[in-house]
Order: structure tokens, then C-alpha cells, then sequence
């Protein structure tokens, strides 16, 4: 049996389907509820986007992981290789016209949804499920403090 060093010591790697399945449902599951956030305020990269987000980024690290075995540097470049695109993917729900921008949120979800694919991918699970929870509880919680000066530029903007 193979051991991976981590952080948090040594790990298993995964090697048997219960184990990988359940890492894909676990990342999916807190993709989902980040996504549910998104779609509650209409907003761009709903449930199914931050699903497979969530469960994209757990495949990418087992696919390295197992790859390590034969190729140790595929952990560094996945997760090099991973950022930029994430990092691309998220830049795409950025829009900006004028001063205002708009997409920030929904790009930083993506981002961080990644992560947390990755930690549980990894078997870092709590540290995957604890993100998962503060970043859920941020997203929920920060709209409920409405900033009435950017809404009324909006409203300017919109009835210009």
C-alpha cells in the first residue's frame, strides 16, 4: 500500500471505488450547496456549475495522486496547471461596466469550490468540509447586510 505524505500525516491513497466515489459526492454535495446560494439570487454558475467544479478539481488531484507513483512532480503540476484554470474559469463570470463590477462573489466561489475539491481529493477532508462550511455560511450570510449606496448607483445606471 502506497502512503501519501500530507500536512495532516500520512494517507491511503485511494484505491478502491467506495473510496473515490465518495470523495466525488462529498466535493459535488458542497459544490451544490455553494452553487444553491448562486442560484437563490439569480446569479451566474448555479448549482450544477459548482458541482462539477467541486467534483472536476477531486478528479484532477486523484488522477495525480495516481500518477505519483510513476511521476512524483504531477501533484506540483496539477495543482499549477488547476489554479490557472480555474483562475481563467473564474474570470469569466467577471463583468465590468463603468465603475460598478459585478461577478466578483460568483468568481471567488468558484475559486475557492476548487479548493475544496481539491482538499477532499486529497483526504484532507476537514479541511474540505470546514471551508465548505464557512464559505456556504459567508455566501448566505453577506447579502443579508445590503449596501444601499451601491444600489443606488445601480438603480442610477439602470434608469440612465
Amino acid at each position: 500500500m502506497e502512503l501519501l505524505a500530507s500536512s495532516a500525516g500520512c494517507r491511503r491513497m485511494p484505491t478502491d471505488v467506495l473510496d473515490i466515489l465518495l470523495r466525488l459526492v462529498v466535493a459535488g454535495a458542497i459544490g451544490a450547496v455553494i452553487g444553491f446560494e448562486r442560484r437563490m439570487h439569480h446569479k451566474a454558475i448555479g448549482v450544477a456549475g459548482m458541482m462539477m467544479v467541486g467534483i472536476g478539481s477531486t478528479t484532477y488531484m486523484l488522477l495525480a495522486q495516481h500518477l505519483m507513483a510513476t511521476d512524483p512532480g504531477s501533484v506540483s503540476r496539477t495543482l499549477q496547471g488547476f489554479l490557472s484554470g480555474i483562475g481563467f474559469l473564474g474570470g469569466a463570470v467577471i463583468f465590468k461596466s463603468g465603475f460598478d463590477v459585478r461577478g466578483i462573489k460568483a468568481a471567488a466561489a468558484v475559486w475557492i469550490t476548487g479548493a475544496i475539491g481539491l482538499a477532499v481529493g486529497t483526504s484532507y477532508w476537514w479541511l474540505g468540509v470546514t471551508v465548505g462550511a464557512a464559505t456556504a455560511t459567508v455566501m448566505f450570510v453577506a447579502d443579508r447586510f445590503p449596501d444601499e449606496v451601491r444600489e443606488q448607483k445601480q438603480e442610477g445606471t439602470l434608469l440612465d
